[in-house]
């Protein structure tokens, strides 16, 4: 289960959580199984956070730092992560069926057994991302197409 106290800090907002992160640099949160649905988290510090098998069910995540994260297992279908930064982040097995990613950096992302069924990964960086066994159906690449 998530640590409390990271919570309680996540749901005063993003500045003040941004601010405890400045402040906090060798923490790596604990929000494991939180649930953040619809959770307003645009442009939060959320690197190197542990989140796996958390709900972020229709999150506002844009722009947010997700990078080395944990998001294994993770529940962020219809969330909102466009220009978000998940460069190094685990999200095997991650539920963002419909999600927003347009323009997301996921450099060396791990996706693999991901769903991504209808997400929007326009404009998305996915060099050297991991996605085997990703179900891409009807995801709109970066280049623009319509996956089958």
């Amino acid at each position: 289960m998530a640590n409390e106290e990271h919570l309680t800090i996540l749901k005063q907002g993003v500045e003040v959580w941004n601010q405890w992160r400045k402040e906090n640099s060798d923490i790596e949160p604990d929000l494991i199984r939180a649930h953040l649905i619809q959770a307003e988290l645009v442009r939060a510090n959320l690197s190197r956070a542990e989140l796996g098998e958390a709900n972020l069910y229709r999150a506002h995540l844009r722009g947010a730092n997700l990078s080395d994260a944990d998001l294994i297992g993770t529940y962020l279908r219809e969330a909102d992560l466009r220009g978000a930064f998940l460069s190094g982040a685990d999200l095997i097995g991650a539920d963002l069926n419909e999600a927003h990613l347009s323009g997301a950096f996921l450099s060396g992302a791990h996706l693999r057994k991901a769903h991504l069924r209808k997400a929007d990964l326009s404009r998305a960086n996915l060099r050297e991302a991991d996605l085997s066994g990703a179900n891409l159906s009807k995801t709109i690449m970066p280049d623009g197409t319509r996956h089958a």
